[in-house]
């Protein structure tokens, strides 16, 4: 990083930082979160300085979160500081409302991540105004809940955001080297009187703790900041040793029924040291953007492993570990959504949207498999969901078999079944999602059949 004590912050230390650190290639379209305050004002002015020679298209983002009286005349003072420096500004309005056990502070962030992402474009670059003292706030922030490295590790440089990445050029700078950059360019930016209210655990980490400590210790921020590097390393250590066991313990991936995600096999992960395990299923978690669940909750399940390998589920407030027949599950919810009784027509030359799984049905042509075409050509199939009752016919004269036995010799998990598409022609079932087809409508060798696959989308 560049050396901020000696230069403090300036368009060439800006650069640097871009350059060196960040990788910015030119053209790059850079997207800036503004809310008016200090520090986003300072980065917005510096970047439009940058932006003609470097050169990369610049715009910003205010998001509005409706939680101040002011919140819309900062709006507008935001768009005259833009019209005045060039910068195109969308502004986005949100409504924060917060889940049970979840602070204002982190509802408005993702609310206001989540409008960038609406805004950003593919491979664009969000870039927000964290510097090294907010760093500072949020180790020790992390230290204080008890956090493990993946928290230690504060804020990274960068880090995906939607289908782009998000940027954080200042992380190098001090708040009074962008206090320096404000005042000599005479920079008119907005106080939010929420930063004096002492009720927020940031707050008062920053207007009555981090002042007596820069005072004893002044190169505090330094020695913290390359503490969350160290964690950050250890953080990547412990992710890659998570893959690889991982790896040996996988089962079949499962992506056919939401909201299981993955699974993996009982056995093979209960024969990894206890360290192991809980770092495999962290990894798991964060790799599928869930949630990690509390160290109570992980050793809770590594007990169930234990002692009821065949059957059980311990469940957090985003997502479940279930366990069905020496399988392992990872779900998004504790429940499956139970879709209603509806009928859905599809014409198999386009995807089926399925509301309620986030997914789409999907058809391709392959000779000699699946669905004879020529069954279906002229056909609108139905796809339906589970009422009970349906039943599958067997090949030959083998007569049928119930849906539920069926679903039982695949070995699909009980929470999954109500979700699983089923498609008919006319009033027969053809199809189940992806995992079983018709045998009497099986096309010939050199016949052109139709095979159903669902996707995520």
């Amino acid at each position: 990083m560049p050396d901020s004590s000696a230069v403090g912050f300036t368009l060439s230390s800006l650069k640097q930082s871009l350059d060196e650190q960040l990788f910015v290639e030119p053209d790059s379209a850079v997207y800036l979160a503004f809310s008016g305050g200090l520090d986003s004002h300072v980065l917005l002015h510096a970047l439009s300085g940058l932006a003609e020679g470097y050169p990369f298209s610049l715009q910003a983002i205010h998001v509005n979160h409706s939680l101040q009286p002011e919140s819309t005349d900062w709006a507008k003072h935001c768009q005259s500081v833009c019209d005045e420096l060039g910068v195109p500004l969308t502004i986005k309005t949100v409504e924060v409302s917060t889940r049970q056990g979840e602070s204002l502070e982190a509802a408005a962030r993702d609310a206001r991540y989540a409008a960038i992402a609406e805004v950003l474009p593919d491979n664009g670059l969000c870039m927000t105004a964290q510097h090294i003292n907010d760093q500072s706030e949020t180790l020790l922030l992390q230290l204080l809940r008890g956090a493990g490295v993946h928290g230690l590790a504060s804020m990274p440089l960068s880090r995906a955001l939607a289908s782009g990445k998000l940027l954080r050029p200042l992380l190098a700078f001090t708040r009074d080297d962008l206090h320096a950059y404000a005042i000599k360019y005479e920079l008119n930016w907005l106080e939010d009187p929420s930063n004096q209210d002492q009720r927020f655990d940031r707050n008062f980490l920053r207007n009555e703790i981090l002042p007596a400590l820069r005072k004893r210790w002044p190169g505090m921020d330094k020695s913290l900041s390359r503490s969350a590097r160290h964690a950050a390393s250890a953080a990547l250590m412990l992710d890659e040793m998570g893959r690889a066991d991982l790896f040996l313990c996988q089962a079949a991936s499962n992506y056919f029924f939401p909201p299981a995600i993955a699974s993996l096999r009982a056995d093979l992960l209960s024969e990894l040291s206890a360290e192991h395990q809980l770092n495999a299923l962290r990894c798991w978690v964060r790799i599928n953007d869930l949630n990690v669940p509390g160290a109570e909750r992980l050793q809770s399940f590594i007990k169930l492993l234990i002692e009821s390998p065949e059957k059980g589920a311990v469940v957090w407030q985003q997502g479940a570990f279930r366990l069905y027949d020496k399988m392992l599950w990872l779900c998004n919810s504790s429940e499956v959504v139970q879709p209603e009784n509806e009928i859905l027509s599809w014409n198999i030359g386009k995807p089926l949207q399925i509301p309620h799984l986030q997914q789409e049905l999907r058809s391709i042509e392959i000779a000699g498999e699946g669905i004879a075409k020529s069954a279906i050509s002229d056909s609108n199939l139905k796809v339906r969901f589970r009422q009970g009752g349906e039943v599958c016919r067997m090949p030959g004269d083998h007569g049928s078999k119930p849906l539920k036995r069926l679903l039982q010799d695949l070995a699909v998990p009980p929470w999954q079944r109500a979700g699983l598409p089923l498609t008919y022609l006319h009033d027969e079932l053809i199809a189940v999602s992806s995992l079983w087809t018709n045998p009497h409508y099986l096309p010939a060798v050199d016949e052109m059949g139709v095979v159903f696959s669902i996707h995520n989308k």
